[in-house]
């Protein structure tokens, strides 16, 4: 059967997809259809060209984390542009492998397995080979031109950065080995980390976007804006037209990739159609491959269709996300990721290189007319949640407080009898000052030490929208020691807990709670605004920790962030395939993006105040708890 890519054939195609993924074992993780012959496929009736010769070739520079701001390049690769495909850039597969050997810290070796008529990429086995696991040494990733396939058994590990393979698992979202400091904790791998569900093979199918792989003169050729987002799963490598860069980080002033594409900006009222189709079916391979909440779409009110190019024309954006006219194109695009995907991470925050400087901040006034109900309600619910902490007393009423940068602060009820401690902070990042690893060992040694016998504490997330898993994990190790993330990655279906070890400096314990010996009752409060790691956190303490959560469901997000790039220049950001998620009490997978269901229902109004007009700030809230857990008193 011939996958034609467009929406008329999508009910044929998902019930043939149905049908043979029964029986696989496999995770195709862009098809589990193909052409089985690598011949063209079109959306209606368009077709990429077949490339026979090289027609142009230009040395292009490798840049590293800084960019250009080094002043050094970390590399150079020959980029290749084919008959046909007029400047689409192509590498060969050496080159290819360089620059991904340049990200996962390993060398390469490249080759051909004639029984398998296919391409390899290899790690080298040089001195850095003799300190990995034996079994490393027989990883190889497989690129198939007859059948336009891309595919490895330890594809994630073959991707990973070394400093993010725990314990021989790739795909880990937690640098290891981390410099300790007062603000953050020292982090190592543990080897009690473990698979609770085994990888499977991955397989890329460039056959049915029709990116295709060709071999010129025994060479294998690779149109690798592609397969960047697929190799890097972390950041993702693009090409300004001129050279490669690792690194994307929109908002430094470093001369990065997203520097280099402003730069490079030529404002055009049109592109080539072979340009548009091409640019559209990156945009539907990097969504279908890396986009890890693809199969869940229904918890967030969307459609549940698994692939994006039907999703797409289902939502009437397909033919504008195709259209050669470059203005029709970038307000689309906006729509698709604000309106559409809509999940509260993915963002966008820059047009194609098609579009003038100028041009920049009315398309990020565009994202503001255009948010989808998601984000809507993240952002209302936040706005109404720090107004009712402020008119009660709490964080963000007196702005000459700002103590850890405004971004936390601890109050307490003592009566002499009953004691509430609570503890709020509104971050997992660390703006200058603050970490909630150094709040919370300031302020429960406070409390201890101004309020003895304090045994109930809240900690207060309900304004938390997120930020660092580094520092979400720090913060919950204070609570106990031995706490994971679980984390499932789409690309090869495994479900992973990752384990560490973290101390601070001093190479100390975290864990405080029960240093002295004594029972602390532990509650955590959340909104619906309580997102991201403001979601982890709660879900780790009521899976792992047996902490209740009190107030309102949060407002989930279970995506790890990915920040990339258009092959035209669109820098958006959006839910890797990297998944953060829970694991409950019999081993089994539990998905945290619609929110973690709370213990005991809190309206809203009585978070923060008093109802007797005292002004004791959190009152309600001690007598909800009181009421619901009075042994604890």
């Amino acid at each position: 059967m011939k996958f034609i890519f467009a929406k008329k054939t999508f009910y044929a195609a998902l019930a043939l997809s149905l049908a043979l993924a029964l029986f696989s074992c496999e995770n195709n993780v862009s098809s589990v259809d193909s052409t089985g012959t690598g011949s063209s496929i079109g959306i209606g009736g368009y077709f990429f060209p077949d490339a026979t010769h090289v027609v142009g070739t230009k040395n292009s520079y490798v840049y590293g984390w800084n960019g250009k701001a080094s002043g050094q390049a970390v590399g150079m690769v020959k980029t290749v542009y084919l008959n046909g495909w007029e400047d689409v850039p192509f590498l060969s597969l050496q080159d290819a492998g360089l620059i991904l050997s340049m990200f996962n810290d390993r060398g390469c070796s490249v080759g051909y397995d004639s029984s398998r008529g296919a391409y390899t990429y290899k790690y080298s086995s040089g001195s850095a080979a003799a300190s990995w696991p034996s079994e490393w040494n027989n990883d190889v990733m497989y690129f198939d031109p007859k059948n336009q396939t891309v595919w490895s058994d330890e594809f994630v590990r073959m991707i990973s950065p070394m400093d993010q393979v725990n314990n021989g698992f790739g795909g880990d979202s937690v640098e290891a080995n981390q410099t300790a400091d007062e603000y953050a904790p020292r982090i190592v791998f543990s080897s009690a980390t473990d698979q609770i569900k085994a990888k499977e093979r991955t397989t890329i199918d460039l056959g049915r976007y029709g990116l295709k792989m060709f071999v010129i003169d025994e060479k294998l050729y690779i149109p690798f804006q592609a397969l960047s987002p697929v190799f890097l799963e972390i950041v993702n490598i693009v090409f300004n037209g001129t050279d490669y860069y690792i690194n994307l980080d929109p908002d430094n002033d470093a001369d990065t990739q997203h520097k280099a594409f402003e730069s490079g900006r030529s404002p055009s009222p049109i592109r080539s159609r072979l340009k548009a189709e091409y640019n559209y079916r990156a945009v539907c391979l990097c969504f279908d491959t890396n986009y890890c909440l693809k199969d869940k779409r229904a918890i967030i009110g969307k459609d549940n269709i698994n692939l994006f190019n039907d999703s797409i024309f289902a939502a009437g954006l397909g033919f504008d996300l195709l259209s050669t006219d470059t203005e029709t194109y970038d307000k689309a695009f906006v729509r698709f990721l604000m309106g559409y995907i809509d999940d509260g991470h993915t963002f966008y925050q820059a047009p194609s290189i098609y579009q003038s400087m100028g041009s920049v901040n009315s398309y990020k006034r565009y994202v503001g007319a255009i948010l989808g109900p998601r984000y809507k309600k993240l952002d209302q619910t936040s706005a109404e949640m720090k107004k009712r902490r402020a008119a009660a007393g709490g964080l963000g009423s007196d702005p000459n407080d700002d103590s850890y940068g405004g971004n936390a602060d601890w109050w307490y009820i003592d009566n002499g009898t009953d004691k509430l401690g609570i503890l709020v902070f509104d971050t997992f990042e660390t703006p200058q000052g603050f970490s909630p690893y150094k709040f919370f060992t300031d302020a429960f040694n406070g409390l201890k030490a101004e309020h003895p016998g304090i045994k109930n504490i809240v900690i207060d997330i309900s304004c938390n929208g997120g930020g660092l898993i580094a520092q979400c994990l720090a913060a919950l190790n204070f609570l106990d020691d031995s706490v994971y993330l679980p984390q499932k990655n789409h690309l090869d279906n495994s479900i992973t807990r990752h384990r560490y070890v973290i101390t601070d400096a001093a190479g100390n314990s975290l864990k405080q709670v029960s240093a002295d010996g004594s029972p602390f009752h532990f509650y955590v409060l959340t909104s619906g605004f309580s997102f991201s790691c403001g979601n982890l956190f709660p879900a780790v303490c009521k899976h792992q920790l047996d902490i209740p959560i009190v107030g309102q469901q949060s407002g989930g997000g279970g995506g790890v962030v990915k920040s990339t790039q258009t092959t035209d220049g669109a820098v958006f950001r959006t839910s890797a395939s990297r998944e953060m998620c829970a694991i409950d009490k019999s081993g089994n997978y539990v998905s945290i993006d619609s929110g973690v269901p709370v213990d005991l229902p809190i309206p809203y109004e009585a978070f923060y105040g008093d109802s007797t007009g005292s002004g004791t700030v959190y009152w309600d809230l001690y007598q909800r708890l009181k009421a619901a857990y009075p042994g604890n008193f």
